[in-house]
């Protein structure tokens, strides 16, 4: 990424250039013209992409990934590994050249012990799933806004609201839990490149660290029975489904932008 935002030949301008030799007799016969096209950094980009996440930290279930349902019990993990997410992101360029940008963004990710054994003839009778719906803000770094090929890196805040269900077999006996909400404050930093199709659209890819618990984190017993909550703040009690866990994964995304604000401007300079 790096690579490319500082040794790019093209880097340094805002503006892109695409250089095309014209031979069009009807522009002027007996010589050759090269096509300079200009457009200007984009006033809004709209993002909509889908993520495979993976589960690190607690969020990484043990066993291969298998659900070990004394381990989730007992709140050393949160019983998952594998899912996937949706996000639409809107990102707002803070000066002309467009190299800083804010950027708002809806997500939603679920996770699910299942996730590993879509393709496998073994059944699972214990499971896990969370739910997690979270709103964020943040500020973005677009290395080379000229360019159809773009570097980008940035870091946001975001709020989730995570829920979610669970069976789980303990000593002969399967229970159903449902998992309140819960509302925690966390953090991102993602990166990626964008490669521009035409003026108004282009695809991205990017890779994204988020860790969605890192601060207020709590534990209470729930007082209904076939509830728990999410209970991801240290105890010293042992209590059942609870323990300090980090609600955290890694991401790789593909998706399609959308550019609002783009104008194309077209010059010609006679080659000999």
């Amino acid at each position: 990424m790096f690579i490319l935002a500082n040794l790019h030949p093209l880097s340094q301008p805002a503006n892109l250039r695409d250089f095309k030799i014209i031979t069009d007799s009807s522009i002027s016969s007996g010589h050759e013209y090269l096509k300079l096209t200009i457009r200007n950094a984009p006033v809004l980009t709209v993002q909509f992409a889908v993520d495979y996440d993976y589960g690190i930290y607690e969020l990484s279930a043990n066993d291969n990934g298998d659900l070990n349902a004394e381990q989730f019990i007992y709140g050393k993990n949160f019983g998952v590994r594998h899912g996937f997410g949706l996000n639409l992101i809107a990102k707002y360029p803070l000066h002309k050249a467009g190299n800083l940008r804010v950027t708002s963004s809806l997500m939603y990710n679920r996770f699910t012990s299942k996730f590993n054994k879509v393709f496998s003839d073994d059944v699972e009778y214990d499971f896990v799933n969370y739910n997690v719906y979270s709103l964020g803000f943040g500020i973005e770094d677009n290395f080379n806004p000229g360019l159809k090929l773009r570097a980008y890196a940035g870091i946001g805040f975001i709020g989730s609201v995570i829920s979610g269900n669970a069976k789980i077999t303990e000593n002969v006996t399967a229970t159903e839990y449902s998992i309140n909400p819960a509302f925690r404050v966390g953090l991102n930093i993602y990166s990626g490149f964008e490669y521009l199709i035409n003026k108004n659209v282009g695809l991205s890819f990017g890779l994204k660290f988020t860790h969605a618990n890192v601060w207020l984190k709590q534990s209470k017993i729930s007082d209904v029975p076939g509830e728990i909550n999410l209970n991801d703040q240290k105890v010293d009690n042992r209590e059942r489904f609870s323990g300090y866990r980090q609600f955290a994964w890694g991401s790789i995304g593909i998706g399609i932008n959308y550019y609002l604000g783009v104008m194309e401007k077209e010059y010609y300079y006679r080659k000999h």
